[in-house]
């Protein structure tokens, strides 16, 4: 047998196993890769959720003008004129002043008057002046209207889904302003895996991807990252339950990696 086709077998062996270790490495990179490779995630509550959104602009118009406004370092109050000082009160010349305590001030002595208690008169050129009573110079206090804030519907802690699939941190369902609501994931660490996602179900607790799938669930989107803190929008058309549970779930293989039971 020549060299010329042993050369070809061989190269033929080595092209058939280039084809295969390659998809294979892929593979493999891909699911293993996220056990050693962490993605933090830092996102701050939503600015426009404690803000009143004017009728010409949106909610993330909104949030960018917030963000910006953060990075300007002069203060809002800089350009402010300084207040002016208070001129010091005067008296009439041959007047005086009878105070609540009892005390007098005189510039030449005159005749006072008795007036009730906590008044003060003051008798000058025939001209005489009641001050209120402290209760008639305090004003009324006002109260300023309450501003809408994000109320915390529902809180719990990520637990653990078995001995190697581990999740730790707070989770927050919120109500906001306009009636939508968020889920918040405050300092979460869960373990990494291949597609992640966060889960909302109707149940108190979850085991399995059977209970998932018997009790049905919304999915709220990719996990943005498996540390730090991330939002999560419900759909306006989703009813919130009584009971719920929020699960880290790898899609692919269908394995709970971590939940959250919310009450």
């Amino acid at each position: 047998m020549s060299e010329r086709p042993r050369f070809y077998k061989r190269r033929s062996v080595q092209i058939a196993a280039v084809v295969i270790v390659l998809p294979l490495a892929a593979l493999a990179w891909w699911l293993l890769s996220p056990l050693f490779i962490d993605e933090v995630v830092d996102e701050p509550f939503p600015r426009a959720a404690m803000a009143v959104i004017p009728d010409d602009m949106t909610a993330e118009e909104v949030e960018q003008k917030m963000m910006e406004a953060e990075t300007v370092d002069t203060p809002a109050y800089e350009d402010m004129p300084e207040p002016a000082a208070a001129a010091p009160p005067t008296t009439a010349p041959g007047t005086t002043t009878t105070y609540a305590s009892g005390t007098t001030e005189a510039d030449d002595p005159v005749e006072i008057d008795e007036g009730s208690e906590g008044t003060a008169v003051e008798e000058s050129a025939g001209t005489t002046t009641t001050s209120p009573t402290s209760e008639e110079a305090s004003p009324t206090p006002t109260t300023a209207p309450q501003q809408a804030r994000p109320i915390a519907l529902a809180t719990g802690a990520l637990m653990d889904a078995d001995s190697f699939h581990k999740g730790s941190g707070e989770v927050t369902l919120y109500r906001l302003e306009d009636g939508t609501h968020l889920v918040r994931m405050e300092d979460i660490s869960v373990t990494n895996g291949p597609q992640l996602h966060v889960l909302l179900t109707p149940i108190p607790s979850v085991g399995s991807r059977d209970d998932l799938q018997s009790a049905g669930y919304i999915d709220l989107g990719p996990l943005k990252g498996n540390k730090g803190s991330q939002n999560y929008e419900v759909p306006s058309d989703y009813p919130i339950p009584e009971e719920m549970t929020v699960v880290i779930y790898c899609v692919p293989f269908h394995v709970v990696f971590a939940t959250a039971p919310l009450a």
